[in-house]
């Protein structure tokens, strides 16, 4: 299982970064979670077509997550898909998400492949997708509106991604995590539905977590001072995050 990183920026967007999003690849197809800016880009400096991307995983429908499905779309009709794409969403978005498909009259495209919505409930962890080595799940998040994190298990590993959430009872009381991908959105200063690297450092169980990837960053935010300050045990298990990393797990 391969993550990248696509996007590493909190919603402000960053000077060369954009929003946060990722893209987990496995030996049967590609996930992609959220979809910031210039999807179809960042897949060609990947080398990954848009027809290896099965399925799509929206967090939540702020539009910093979701904006850059529109060109995902489009960049699937120019490459004359026909095999289905999932569009997954918490069952409280799935009308604004099919009237937002209508608004961008995908069907008047003529395209030759179907836009299959399917839901989960936000409030509930559940497993959404699996193949025949890996199962994907969402947690319940912590922020403004109805939001979830995305575990995959791979084989033996586990990759937990955060979302937009403050700190989170639910990621805190797994077991073991190979990777976990945690929003800090701030170095210090405490925001209302979201995570500070203090807050996440003061946190989270330390001997249950192997490895943290900081994204939803903000440009000009004293990460570094908060990571030579605290115990080089933790510290040097954290690593902020950089556009178009892959890390293989």
């Amino acid at each position: 299982m391969e993550i990248t990183l696509m996007g590493t920026a909190s919603a402000a967007s960053g000077a060369g970064r954009d929003n946060t999003y990722l893209l987990i690849r496995n030996e049967e197809d590609c996930t992609m979670v959220d979809v910031g800016g210039n999807p179809l880009g960042k897949l060609k400096q990947l080398q990954v077509s848009t027809h290896q991307v099965k399925r799509v995983v929206f967090t939540h429908l702020h539009i910093d997550h979701i904006y850059g499905l529109p060109s995902l779309l489009w960049g699937m009709w120019l490459d004359h898909r026909t095999e289905p794409l999932y569009v997954y969403c918490d069952e409280g978005g799935r009308e604004w998400l099919k009237q937002w498909l209508e608004h961008l009259q995908v069907t008047e495209w003529a395209i030759r492949f179907e836009i299959r919505i399917k839901t989960y409930i936000w409030k509930q962890q559940s497993t959404i997708a699996e193949g025949s080595e890996w199962t994907m799940s969402v947690l319940p998040g912590r922020h403004s509106v109805p939001s979830v994190g995305v575990m995959m298990i791979h084989e033996d590993k586990v990759l937990v991604y955060s979302s937009d959430t403050m700190i989170n009872p639910c990621i805190k009381g797994l077991p073991a995590i190979d990777l976990l991908i945690h929003e800090a959105t701030t170095a210090r200063k405490e925001l209302e539905s979201h995570t500070s690297l203090e807050q996440l450092v003061s946190y989270y169980n330390w001997a249950a977590v192997d490895r943290v990837t900081l994204v939803h960053t903000t440009d000009g935010e004293p990460y570094t001072d908060i990571l030579e300050q605290i115990p080089e045990e933790i510290s040097r298990k954290i690593t902020l995050g950089q556009e178009l990393t892959t890390v293989t797990l």
